[in-house]
């Protein structure tokens, strides 16, 4: 039969919550940069995942379109510059009602 191997001193995956502790992994290129941020967008309860646009460029992630409301506005910057890999965001993010 054969040997397992134990996981990695970091836990299998790295960084995964089930698995321990260990070193994140960081988004390696603009579209994976917006992907996370479009996942973080996913996961937050309020805000809409495709309501407006994601770019980045070198990791500077720049938020482009039309939002209801300045909460909402200041809530799509607060969530896109936690995620791992972003180094800034630029809010163009316009709003319809101030």
């Amino acid at each position: 039969m054969p040997r397992c191997e134990p996981p990695p001193e970091g836990g299998v995956g790295g960084g995964d919550p089930m698995s321990g502790p260990g070193n994140p992994l960081y988004p390696q290129t603009d579209q994976e940069v917006i992907d996370a941020v479009r996942t973080a967008y996913f996961l937050d309860p309020i805000l809409p995942e495709d309501a407006f646009d994601v770019v980045s460029i070198d990791r500077v992630v720049h938020l482009r379109g039309v939002v209801p409301t300045l909460d909402m506005k200041r809530r799509a910057g607060s969530v896109a510059g936690q995620v791992a890999g972003v180094n800034r965001v630029v809010n163009e993010l316009r709003v319809t009602n101030p």
